[in-house]
């Protein structure tokens, strides 16, 4: 079968941020622009970047205070120190649970509203199935009886991958189980393994593996365990594609995660045919920079084989915003 994979490498602004229709209308942008590199007659699967949502959790809330910022450290500590008295004594104990409280969870119900709408209206709008990268959340569920949207755990903040059907609804909430260094380590919660489900849906079986999940063999084989056909993998590379590679392997950045990440990985596989990578490029602030080339890659079907030879589509500038898509036979044998 013929479908269209879809790699959004989004470059945001602060001010795509100042609130739920500013967010909606750069994302928007970005769909008419992906959508017009395809065949809209044939099914559809777009990727967008991981953290994409991440600043819906917070600038929205606070933009009097942070629109001239520039940086998110300071952000966060001059939100603290504004709003630390007003906290309860738990999440004032240190300036870290007062940020998690702040920044992640004291408007947690709006943000994932506004990245849910967003995302859910662009996935019927084109009629497609849409990988929404990924939002900062604590765990939430809908229970009538605590009145609806809730959060049920405010110790544990994750990193959330959210996948669209073209009806708009959500078909899976996968959490980033590996957290990186420093940033994420210090804010987010590692979660569990458990919940890395596969989808089934008319394209073939599709997982996400949140970025740094998808350097871990053991995660790559439970997948391809589970039979599934496309593997996603929605990421946030805070280092310079070009530069010196962060664990000192000799080459660069880029190169080093090109070897080691879901292109190589998927290589000689039993059942994953095809990987998507999409990236966030810029730095809403500066320090959160992001670089690195999207992608989409196949499964040569030979162990080994280098991530050249997967890569069938690849984004031209990891700076850049770019749309990577590509038409490819999905084997239908299940």
């Amino acid at each position: 079968m013929k479908v269209n994979l879809v790699a959004v490498q989004a470059k945001t602004e602060l001010n795509d941020y100042a609130s739920a229709e500013a967010f909606h209308a750069k994302m928007s942008s970005l769909m008419a622009e992906a959508m017009r590199e395809v065949d809209g007659e044939l099914p559809t699967l777009v990727s967008f970047p991981e953290l994409v949502g991440m600043y819906l959790s917070f600038v929205p809330y606070f933009w009097d205070d942070l629109k001239g910022e520039t940086n998110l450290e300071a952000v966060g500590m001059k939100l603290v120190m504004k709003n630390i008295n007003r906290l309860d004594e738990e999440h004032r104990a240190t300036p870290e649970t007062a940020f998690r409280r702040l920044m992640f969870m004291e408007h947690a119900v709006e943000a994932e509203r506004a990245y849910v709408d967003t995302f859910s209206s662009l996935a019927r709008e084109h009629g497609v199935y849409l990988a929404a990268g990924s939002i900062a959340l604590p765990p939430l569920e809908d229970e009538p009886s605590k009145g609806g949207r809730h959060v049920m755990d405010e110790t544990k903040v994750y990193n959330m991958s959210y996948l669209f059907s073209p009806r708009g609804l959500c078909l899976s909430r996968v959490p980033k189980v590996n957290l990186t260094e420093p940033f994420e380590v210090r804010v987010f919660d590692s979660g569990p393994k458990s919940e890395l489900v596969p989808v089934d849906t008319p394209l073939g079986r599709v997982g996400t593996l949140v970025c740094w999940d998808g350097f871990h063999q053991t995660l790559v084989e439970h997948y391809d365990a589970l039979s599934v056909d496309i593997l996603l993998q929605p990421s946030y590379n805070q280092k310079l594609w070009n530069g010196p590679c962060s664990y000192d392997a000799p080459g660069t950045e880029g190169e080093n995660r090109l070897r080691t990440t879901c292109v190589s990985m998927i290589q000689g596989r039993e059942n994953i045919q095809y990987g998507i990578e999409a990236f966030m490029v810029g730095a809403v602030f500066e320090d959160m920079l992001a670089e690195g080339l999207s992608y989409i890659a196949q499964n040569t079907g030979r162990v080994g084989a280098s991530w050249e030879e997967g890569v069938i589509a690849m984004a031209e500038k990891p700076d850049a915003e770019e749309i990577v898509a590509v038409t490819v036979e999905v084997d239908g044998r299940r």
